[in-house]
């Protein structure tokens, strides 16, 4: 009964969003490593390895002067303690969004309507908040996963089945690197 609520719940959150796009639709530019001045990140924090991983990113993109920002998404209603925001990175949790996952918190809504570069989502698993806030936002070029949610993303990756978020951080700095090159 649960899940039935919840997917009835997604699709009505899908049809609000998709609504508010026609407003003011995704208009694609094409940034590579060497054009692209600012990045989102959004990464699922599943794993606290994932915090590591992100973190190299960061340090990554800022190589080829890329100043970042990184949503991080925790699946829970309640953030610990231990996850406390600053000026590169941001948290969030279910309880920062509407029922219908509008954000609620002044950082989510921020980040969605920040006019990025680049956004590259780190997320091997379909987690609805994050769909939303990559859905949603005002970024000029999107990177993620292939198969979870195609109509969000300008570049996707598809990785083999036990491939991890490491290979996928991996594989988009090498086609976001080769992008526009020739």
């Amino acid at each position: 009964m649960i899940k039935f609520i919840e997917k009835i719940r997604q699709f009505i959150a899908k049809f609000l969003m998709h609504r508010e796009l026609k407003k003011h639709p995704h208009e694609t530019c094409i940034y590579n490593l060497s054009t692209a001045q600012n990045a989102g990140i959004i990464i699922d924090l599943s794993k606290t390895e994932n915090l590591t991983l992100v973190k190299g990113l960061v340090k990554e993109l800022e190589s080829f002067n890329i100043k970042c920002k990184v949503m991080v998404y925790i699946d829970t209603y309640k953030r610990d303690d231990n996850y406390i925001g600053d000026s590169t990175f941001s948290y969030a949790c279910k309880s920062d969004f509407s029922f219908f996952y509008k954000p609620k918190k002044e950082t989510v809504e921020w980040f969605i309507n920040a006019p990025f570069n680049l956004l590259i989502v780190l997320s091997n698993k379909p987690i609805f908040p994050i769909y939303a806030m990559g859905l949603m936002s005002k970024a000029s070029f999107k990177a993620g996963l292939a198969g979870i949610n195609n109509e969000v993303f300008d570049l996707m990756i598809e990785l083999h089945k036990n491939d991890s978020l490491p290979e996928l951080k991996n594989q988009i700095m090498h086609y976001l690197s080769i992008l526009n090159q020739g």
